[in-house]
């Protein structure tokens, strides 16, 4: 007796149709780990495009501030709550208010009645004042001061903004103690 298939098209047509459920899954995980990486790879630039425009605002708020108190004559007041702070520093053609809004988390500074936004973002602020260390002091210990005998001034935030699509905030910390040059 001779073993003959009944329908050999059927059986290779079975054949093809397993390869080709095969086929689809892998090319299917091959697409869902392709476009994985990429969305992985998206929020990771816009993470970093977003940290580093951050910093650049932060260094660009600094330098405005640091020049200021630097080439300022005297400090005139320093308030810091935990909600807002405020720093006047004058000058001889006029003060030069930096303000703190812990509720809008901006960073104004009013000059001549015209008020600019410096920072945004702003999550905190402090302004300190302190005199200048007497001789033989310990490295980096500065007495505080009032702003009648302020000859330095410290200032500290953290800024930070949110990350869209993502659980994660892009966050900076600035600190900086400048010297009143011009006393």
């Amino acid at each position: 007796m001779e073993f003959k298939p009944t329908n050999p098209k059927r059986r290779q047509a079975g054949f093809t149709l397993v390869e080709l459920m095969v086929g689809t899954t892998l090319g299917s995980l091959l697409l869902v780990g392709v476009a994985s990486l990429y969305l992985f790879s998206t929020k990771s630039f816009v993470s970093m495009t977003n940290h580093v425009d951050l910093n650049r605002r932060n260094r660009e708020a600094s330098d405005i501030l640091s020049r200021d108190i630097r080439s300022a004559s005297a400090v005139s007041s320093a308030t810091t709550t935990a909600t807002n702070s405020q720093l006047v520093l004058r000058f001889p053609t006029g003060d030069i208010a930096y303000t703190f809004d812990g509720t809008a988390g901006t960073l104004s500074r009013l000059q001549l009645g015209r008020t600019k936004v410096v920072l945004e973002g702003l999550t905190s602020l402090r302004f300190s004042l302190y005199q200048r260390p007497a001789s033989g002091a310990v490295y980096e210990a500065f007495p505080g001061a009032t702003a009648a005998t302020a000859k330095l001034v410290g200032f500290e935030w953290i800024c930070s903004r949110k990350v869209y699509g993502t659980m994660n905030n892009s966050e900076n910390m600035e600190t900086e103690l400048v010297e009143l040059r011009n006393q």
